[in-house]
């Protein structure tokens, strides 16, 4: 309507194509996700889900088509420049530092940058931003001493320290107990309650329409 302004996507794909020898992944896809939503991608195993996500990660680059963050176009070439725009992926199967801290695995990607850290004040930001979803988590736990429920919490705080706006969960149920995955649900509205983007991965069609 003239006179309202419109807000940008969150992040939008336009047209994506993605080809693997003998097989196209992705086929001219659209997607259109929200600031204040729970986006579902629902669909088997071998739909192109991850393919989709991970070329959003800056993973894989596509074949054709672009992908938009905030109405800008960008060229993600690589994991890197995906952060930069404000994008945090959460794989399926996490990956960190086992014994380091909880801490010490967020710092790791601003020590590969150079830049000097308070580890402290990086604890006493865990802990508020933890806080802020009603988790307790030790800043100074170990990862191999945290539960799998846990472990996703730091890949999700860790999205959130590096400035995630659009929050990307591949799966994220698979290996949670009923319970945690109840609490996650929970966590993932209040994200979008306050103005985070998430899209939400998976194949239960019960989990999609209870969360999304």
């Amino acid at each position: 309507m003239e006179g309202e302004s419109v807000q940008a996507l969150a992040i939008e794909a336009r047209g994506i194509t993605k080809r693997f020898p003998g097989v196209v992944a992705n086929d001219n896809v659209h997607l259109e996700v929200r600031h204040g939503e729970v986006h579902a991608l629902l669909g088997e195993n071998g739909a192109g889900k991850t393919t989709l996500m991970n070329i959003l990660a800056g993973l894989y680059q596509p074949d054709a088509g672009e992908v938009r963050v905030d109405g800008r176009p960008l060229h993600f070439g690589s994991p890197r420049d995906s952060i930069a725009a404000g994008i945090g992926v959460i794989h399926q199967h996490l990956q960190f530092v086992e014994v380091f801290t909880v801490a010490e695995n967020l710092a790791l990607g601003e020590r590969a940058r150079g830049v000097a850290l308070d580890l402290r004040a990086l604890e006493a930001e865990i802990v508020r931003l933890a806080g802020r979803y009603g988790w307790r988590l030790d800043p100074r736990a170990r990862i191999w001493q945290l539960c799998v429920g846990d472990r996703q919490r730091v890949g999700i705080l860790k999205a959130l320290y590096h400035g995630a706006e659009v929050l990307i969960l591949d799966e994220p149920t698979a290996v949670l107990t009923p319970q945690e995955a109840r609490q996650l649900a929970g966590t993932l509205r209040m994200m979008a309650a306050s103005g985070k983007a998430v899209i939400y991965i998976s194949h239960k069609l019960r989990e999609v329409l209870e969360v999304a």
